[in-house]
């Protein structure tokens, strides 16, 4: 649920499937103070029929807003509700958090934001290929619609109006912030008025580079967490859909040559687990030139430091080299290819909340 993009898919698909009556509710964290479950940006959904999809955190916090949850269904009108958790920090209560959590309670059905459903989607695709794109909300305002949305493209043009110069203003500037930032922000006027916004993007992708019985638990491990993932190997008998049912991609062929001819992304998170030292190490002086948020390559402290060793002697300069994390993945004791999977992908989760 973390991931915008895709949330706003499962919605799309969600409302296909049911009666024009009937609608969903979305609850978005759009501000959090002190120590919160969750942080700005989580969502969960409520949907009538099947029930919550996602959490914003548990507990008291989170069954209230479920309670509220029902009004917004039952009137359409969307709600800006403070959960406060500091109640649940005595002794015997089980959560540990003591901050204050916003969430906006809003209701999708044959309109989303104050717009057709359909003419939503159609922007939102249309827009989605020509480069970053947010969703705005406004969130409160004298004289406003809680609620109205707008698409933020290219150069800060909108798609839709919010009914108000200064609003649509608001929601240019939060658009910027949260587009320049990758993550959402709120721009807020003198009168009160509030607008939040989030960043529509891919989902972050995972390149794990081999197909043995650690690549393939990478593959399934990031997949469930919300990564895009993309295995490269030159072994179809490894790589294929029926061994790595979770992979967005499989690239069959010389992982050297495959990597190289893959899309500049600067969210991309490159592990290297072949099958053999020497194309391990071969593969990275190929992903060494390449942007990545992470770089990380299995390997025993020996085996690493001859790499590095080898691949200096080629001329690799050492700030890149230290751009690696070798030995791969958190230590937490990790033996079998899951537990490793586990240890390697905590490790970017790790970097990317940092």
């Amino acid at each position: 649920m973390d991931d915008f993009s895709a949330f706003l898919d499962d919605v799309r698909q969600r409302l296909a499937l049911r009666a024009e009556s009937s609608g969903l509710v979305v609850a978005s964290v759009v501000r959090a103070r002190g120590s919160t479950p969750r942080k700005v940006g989580a969502r969960m959904l409520v949907d009538p029929h099947t029930g919550t999809v996602g959490t914003i955190g548990g507990g008291c916090g989170e069954a209230e807003v479920l309670g509220r949850a029902q009004r917004t269904l039952a009137t359409g009108e969307p709600q800006l509700v403070e959960v406060s958790l500091l109640e649940d920090e005595g002794f015997d209560s089980a959560s540990i958090c003591g901050g204050v959590l916003d969430v906006f309670l809003e209701r999708f059905d044959d309109e989303i934001g104050g717009v057709p459903t359909m003419d939503f989607f159609a922007a939102l695709d249309e827009l989605r290929g020509r480069g970053p794109l947010a969703v705005a909300t406004v969130l409160a305002g004298p004289g406003a619609r809680a609620g109205r949305k707008t698409l933020i493209g290219e150069q800060g043009r909108a798609r839709f109006s919010l009914g108000d110069a200064a609003l649509d203003g608001l929601a240019v500037e939060a658009s910027r912030e949260a587009l320049a930032r990758g993550a959402p922000a709120v721009a807020a006027s003198d009168d009160g008025a509030r607008v939040y916004a989030e960043p529509v993007a891919e989902a972050p992708e995972v390149v794990v580079v081999g197909a043995g019985h650690v690549g393939a638990a990478v593959c399934a491990v990031a997949a469930r967490v919300g990564f895009s993932v993309t295995v490269l190997d030159d072994r179809e008998t490894y790589a294929n859909p029926a061994r790595l049912p979770d992979a967005a991609r499989i690239l069959v062929g010389d992982p050297r040559e495959r990597l190289t001819a893959l899309a500049d992304r600067a969210d991309r998170h490159i592990v290297l687990v072949t099958r053999g030292h020497r194309l391990d190490a071969e593969c990275l002086e190929v992903a060494l030139g390449m942007r990545s948020s992470y770089l990380g390559m299995i390997g025993s402290r020996r085996r690493v430091r001859r790499i590095r060793e080898w691949l200096a002697e080629k001329g690799v300069p050492s700030e890149d080299l230290d751009r690696l994390h070798a030995p791969i993945g958190l230590d937490i004791g990790a033996e079998t290819p899951s537990e490793i999977a586990i240890a390697i992908v905590a490790e970017i989760i790790a970097g990317r909340r940092r």
